[in-house]
């Protein structure tokens, strides 16, 4: 070993202190160890002496009684002088300078066990499951590790291609491995300045030599688990340690067959919502669905081995019921029948073929699509936001031959996203602090403004950040700021009136960011989300406080029962019916409230240049709005002007927007007598809601439309005439041309474009002899569009 200058690792001299007498005695007595290589752990040396290796030492080694001491001088006369020469130099100058590094570990759940003068011992009775080892910068504000880990674990391997932090070492991998190598190194900030060694102890091989830096230390192949492990930081300055010892020792696995006698393929199934064991699939075939939304439920996996032996574990995280127990070699992990969802899973190899082959496996996981590839025993999935697997893909490996695809990240794990806000208020400026999750911030009841905004975010499980800008005295709305950037003015006394916030990335697919204001004369107004205006504007009323939260979508515990923007006065509402088409310009619809600057309702926003419904007039000092309904369901305000009076020809529009593509699984046809609607369906999901009219009496009494299952027949054409009374467009559904969907009424025999206004404006009333009457484009599309035999079910 090398002679260090200073920074030395005290523990090595404490050793070489108080068994030099040992030594002496030992020595006088003629014992020579023959196992010294193997039982002796290789320490740092003291600041004056070289320590002999075995090789030069064969006549004057001696024997130690423990497998921890250090190696020391061979004869008293070497051990005194040393020790002589230690004490002198360390009277002349100190060994250690100031200890910048904490170093610590834990196993299990035990308590953290603190090393001294920056080096640590770790020692476990049988192996180290469940280690955790912790570097702390004494200089660094922060509480976070500075130390990186790999590790290689029995059955399993290693547990990643890349270094990883702290929370490596609560994954189930190292919970539940034994540890047969690892490899440490610090943060990138600190590989300039420091050199971090260490070096393991296994029952079998004794002690290792010194590694460093992202060097391996143990061995693999000897299924030899790590008992013991010394650590020591030093300044890159001081002399490397060296040893006659290898840090890290391989063996070679032997298996049954020559390697180019061996094969090896995996095998898996899915139990699939609504469809129940799919057949296997094979070495990367997908097993499962993809953008079908359905959830797997349970899956069953094995291995076709020749030339080798082993098998394959796998366990699953349940809905409701968490992590379940290991499966193997195609029993089932999951449930069936209970319809719960899988969420995540660990798949391992065991036996000799884990010494050959890496087992890859990867999910597609709802609103995350597919992530990366998990190896041997890593968590792939998410865990914490209750989404579902629909599918997942599993490949054997060579050992050391690259991974299918990106490796990166196999699994998303749930932890809340913080969201951090401050105002800068009237009298008081930042002085009242950073707020978070829902905090107010701001006064109320002291009348003072918010002049300036400021929001970030912290602790995020997925990439992302945030984006937000007020509206304020003067100067209207601002751009948008981001990520702690100030939002509004200070030192100009100008009033915040309102304030819109949205999030960015990953963090918006995953999360709902809501929030709200104390506006002045108003008070608290309503929660606002997303983007959504909240505040006023037009009133010159202040903005006195702020609350934002976030909260995983879907799952907000407030309501938004209540205006959140005001911008305008409403004098009055009243009910009307009148149809109207909505312009293709608007810019209004189709609005939340009858207010400028509303929250859109852009589910509906193809209906612009379509006809609706206006149920609701409102006068408001913004002008007159409409509440537009479809067949289909609400629409939304939009301005009284933005729209074009069809009230006296409303049959020669399209009921409902415009058409959808049949080309769907499922299609299907239902008319509703009560409701005179006819509902084009994709299984129960409903693509187009028509007006229409049935029979003037209800079934089974004259001039009523029958009740049943029926399909569209083979009967059709432009025009019929019967009795004083046709249509246009027919297609039969009963009766191979008896009874028909077909136009309202047509004017006179043959025409296709002359319609009976009378009888037009009945339509969505119950009117006809027996057949539906649709308007004239729904007719039209119909007739040229709904596919022969398409079933029909007609109900009250």
């Amino acid at each position: 070993m090398k002679k260090v200058k200073k920074g030395f690792c005290w523990l090595a001299l404490f050793f070489l202190l108080i068994q030099s007498p040992l030594t002496a005695l030992a020595t006088t007595q003629g014992t020579t160890s023959s196992t010294m290589d193997q039982t002796t752990s290789t320490s740092l040396p003291t600041q004056t002496s070289t320590l002999p290796s075995a090789e030069e030492t064969d006549t004057e080694q001696t024997s130690q009684s423990t497998e921890d001491s250090a190696t020391t001088p061979t004869s008293s006369e070497e051990a005194t002088s040393s020790s002589e020469q230690t004490e002198q130099s360390a009277s002349e100058e100190p060994a250690v300078a100031t200890e910048r590094f904490q170093l610590s570990y834990k196993i299990g759940s035990s308590e953290w066990l603190n090393g001294e003068k920056e080096e640590l011992q770790i020692e476990n009775k049988d192996d180290l499951k469940g280690l955790d080892i912790r570097v702390l910068d004494t200089l660094s504000d922060s509480d976070t590790s500075v130390l990186e880990f790999r590790g290689h674990y029995s059955k399993v391997g290693w547990n990643s291609d890349e270094f990883a932090g702290e929370e490596v070492f609560a994954e189930p991998i190292n919970q539940e491995n034994a540890l047969e190598a690892l490899e440490l190194r610090l943060k990138d900030n600190l590989q300039d300045e420091y050199t971090i060694y260490y070096q393991v102890y296994t029952p079998e091989l004794g002690w290792l030599g010194w590694a460093k830096n992202g060097e391996t230390a143990g061995s693999t192949g000897f299924g030899s688990a790590i008992e013991k492990i010394n650590i020591c930081i030093l300044p890159v300055t001081e002399t490397d340690l060296t040893n006659e010892e290898e840090a890290f020792k391989e063996q070679s696995v032997k298996t049954m067959a020559a390697p180019e006698e061996v094969t090896a393929s995996v095998e898996y199934q899915a139990h699939v919502q609504s469809i129940g064991w799919q057949n296997p699939s094979k070495d990367g075939v997908t097993a499962g669905t993809t953008g079908a939304a359905k959830r797997i439920e349970a899956i069953k996996m094995k291995l076709a081995l020749t030339g080798i032996e082993g098998g394959i574990e796998y366990r699953t995280h349940v809905q409701s019921l968490g992590w379940q127990g290991y499966s193997s070699n195609g029993d089932l992990s999951g449930t069936t029948g209970r319809y719960l969802q899988l969420e995540a899973l660990q798949v391992r190899l065991v036996g000799a073929v884990a010494q050959q082959y890496d087992i890859y496996y990867r999910v597609h996981v709802q609103k995350f699509g597919w992530l990366d590839w998990a190896k041997n025993d890593v968590v792939a999935g998410s865990t914490g936001f209750k989404y579902r697997i629909e599918a997942y893909e599993a490949k054997l490996v060579k050992k050391g031959e690259a991974a299918p695809g990106a490796t990166s990240r196999p699994s998303v794990s749930f932890k809340q996203p913080n969201i951090n806000y401050s105002t800068h208020v009237q009298s008081y400026g930042w002085s009242l602090g950073t707020k978070s999750n829902g905090s107010v911030s701001g006064t109320t009841g002291q009348g003072k403004r918010v002049e300036a905004l400021t929001v970030a975010v912290d602790n995020l499980p997925v990439n992302g950040g945030v984006e937000y800008r007020v509206h304020g005295q003067t100067y209207g709305w601002q751009g948008y700021r981001s990520n702690g950037a100030l939002a509004g003015t200070t030192g100009q006394g100008k009033r915040v009136e309102a304030l819109d916030i949205r999030l960015t990335g990953e963090l918006a697919q995953h999360f709902d960011v809501y929030y709200r204001v104390h506006s002045e004369k108003l008070g608290w107004l309503g929660w606002a989300k997303n983007g959504e205006h909240a505040g006023t504007s037009s009133l010159a009323y202040r903005v006195e406080a702020v609350q934002i939260v976030l909260f995983l979508k879907g799952r907000a515990n407030v309501s938004q029962n209540g205006n959140s923007y005001v911008t305008h006065k409403v004098n009055s509402i009243k009910n009307i019916s009148r149809y109207v088409r909505v312009l293709n310009n608007s810019t209004s619809a189709f609005s939340r409230e009858p207010a400028p600057y509303a929250a859109k309702n852009t589910n509906v926003a193809r209906f612009k240049g379509y006809m609706g419904r206006a149920v609701k007039e409102a006068d408001t000092t913004s002008g007159r709005y409409y509440f537009l309904v479809a067949p289909g369901g609400d629409l939304g305000w939009v301005k009284a002007a933005e729209t074009e009076n069809v009230q006296s020809q409303f049959w020669m529009y399209n009921t409902d927007g415009p058409f959808p593509s049949l080309s769907v699984p499922n299609l299907n046809i239902t008319v509703s007598v009560s409701q005179q609607r006819v509902r084009i369906r994709s299984g129960s999901r409903t693509l187009y809601t028509m007006l229409c009219s049935t029979g003037l009496g209800l079934w089974p009494n004259n001039l009523s439309t029958p009740y049943g299952n029926f399909r569209i027949q083979a009967e059709r054409g432009d025009s019929f005439w019967y009795g004083g009374s046709g249509g246009a467009f027919y297609r039969s559904y009963h009766g191979h041309g008896v009874y028909l969907f077909h136009t309202v009424p047509i004017a006179f025999p043959g025409t296709t474009t002359v319609f009976n206004q009378i009888e037009g404006a009945k339509l969505g009333q119950r009117a006809s002899h027996g057949c539906i009457r649709l308007s004239v484009p729904d007719a039209r599309w119909f007739y040229y569009n709904m596919p022969y035999n398409t079933p029909v079910q007609i109900y009250y």
